[in-house]
């Protein structure tokens, strides 16, 4: 992965984090940020802190600036994109690590706010401290919304067979990434239950790829759940192959096809387990979009005692 990659895929939690519910869970930030720290990914750093960062008040993980002292949170961002999204001035640039390492030896700083000027993370010293040993992990999150929406390396679609479009999250994935998707899935020649294939994304542009599989119609026999699990792995299989470092899943089977909502959470959340155990030494952040509420409610179900 390239050090543009790793930059991109911080944005993308980013945004994500903000796109979940309001108890979203740090851990894929966490790994974003670490992998940018030890792949030399590159910042840009403001060198006169404007009046609207300087009007900055309150982060996501709750911490407020402070106003008496301009500098007691320093800005950054991402990308010189993401800097001229707002006040222009002058900046360089500068290594993640680099600059997280100057950040913990001035006593007067607070820490860092990345990308002031929209969805902004604010990262306290003391966090970004911890971060320089922190070991990233696959992580498994729950989202409420659609995998149309998620800023990934690979949404999955719950296709039919045939791969050329269809109701629920399969249609409006082909809307969204427009004609040439059902040419590309044309030359596929279709799909058997269970296993998955992969395209470009094409209009979608906050995702690289689309992974297509297609869930078992629900029988109530045992191989029922064996193909649900099958779809999962096959799915995270296809997005290592191809470098991504993140990936979203629809409810698979759980529509037309009428696989019970309970049923299906446990099955796949097994499968995607028993996958991230398989492969110790790679990092990948999983979301599980609900679009629905009874589906965000059969996981956390599931996390009970």
């Amino acid at each position: 992965m390239c050090s543009h990659q790793y930059t991109l895929e911080l944005e993308r939690t980013i945004f994500n984090w903000y796109y979940g519910s309001d108890d979203a869970v740090p851990e894929p930030v966490y790994n974003a940020v670490v992998n940018g720290l030890r792949h030399d990914m590159q910042v840009t750093i403001p060198t006169e802190t404007s009046k609207a960062v300087q009007r900055m008040t309150v982060g996501q993980f709750g911490h407020v600036m402070d106003n008496e002292k301009d500098h007691a949170w320093v800005p950054l961002f991402t990308s010189q994109k993401e800097m001229d999204r707002g006040e222009p001035s002058p900046s360089v640039n500068q290594s993640l690590k680099g600059f997280v390492e100057s950040v913990s030896q001035q006593p007067d700083c607070r820490g860092c706010v990345i990308n002031p000027w929209g969805q902004k993370l604010f990262l306290p010293k003391t966090l970004l401290e911890m971060l320089l040993g922190y070991q990233p992990k696959s992580h498994i999150t729950y989202v409420k919304g659609s995998v149309v929406d998620m800023h990934v390396g690979a949404i999955v679609n719950a296709a039919n067979r045939r791969l050329l479009g269809g109701g629920g999250v399969d249609g409006a994935i082909h809307r969204a990434a427009g004609p040439k998707l059902l040419d590309a899935c044309r030359a596929l020649g279709g799909c058997n239950t269970g296993e998955a294939r992969i395209t470009g994304a094409y209009q979608i542009a906050h995702t690289d790829y689309i992974i297509h599989t297609v869930g078992p119609v629900y029988r109530g026999r045992a191989e029922d759940a064996d193909l649900l699990a099958a779809c999962y792995a096959n799915s995270l299989d296809l997005a290592l192959e191809h470098g991504c470092s993140s990936i979203a899943f629809p409810g698979i089977s759980t529509g037309v096809y009428g696989y019970p909502v309970e049923e299906a959470a446990k099955v796949s959340l097994s499968a995607t387990a028993r996958w991230i155990d398989s492969h110790p030494d790679i990092v990948m952040n999983v979301y599980f979009c609900c679009f629905k509420d009874y589906e965000m409610d059969a996981y956390r179900a599931l996390e009970k005692p």
